[in-house]
């Protein structure tokens, strides 16, 4: 995930205070909390559907979220773990964007990000 979020980071550092570099290792693994592969569905369809910065904004079809982050859910099986940085109703951020939302899950072989950022 550092990685992912190190590659996006020259993108969007138009929309950060300057200086600012995106989080460590350790920062982004402080952020994360846990989640059931149920949880990891629901949370991955509404950050693939809905727009974190503009709530009435759309960004895919919810059915259609839904139905792809179910299959890859169930790619990586029973036995893989879950992560985001979703508490409650808010997000701890992972970059150093105003906005972001992430599901990470891994089965040891193979793993999946979904993450969104955006700016007002």
């Amino acid at each position: 995930m550092h990685e992912l979020v190190a590659e996006i980071h020259p993108l969007w550092e138009r929309y950060v205070p300057s200086g600012v570099a995106p989080p460590s290792v350790s920062e982004i693994e402080a952020r994360l909390e846990p989640l059931s592969s149920d949880a990891a569905i629901e949370v991955m369809t509404a950050l693939a559907a809905d727009d974190l910065v503009w709530s009435n904004h759309v960004l895919m079809n919810r059915e259609i979220a839904h139905h792809t982050v179910t299959r890859i859910v169930t790619c990586l099986g029973p036995g893989a773990t879950w992560w985001t940085n979703r508490e409650g109703n808010s997000w701890d951020p992972v970059t150093a964007c105003t906005f972001d939302g992430v599901v990470a899950g891994s089965n040891g072989e193979l793993f999946a990000i979904l993450l969104q950022v955006g700016e007002d």
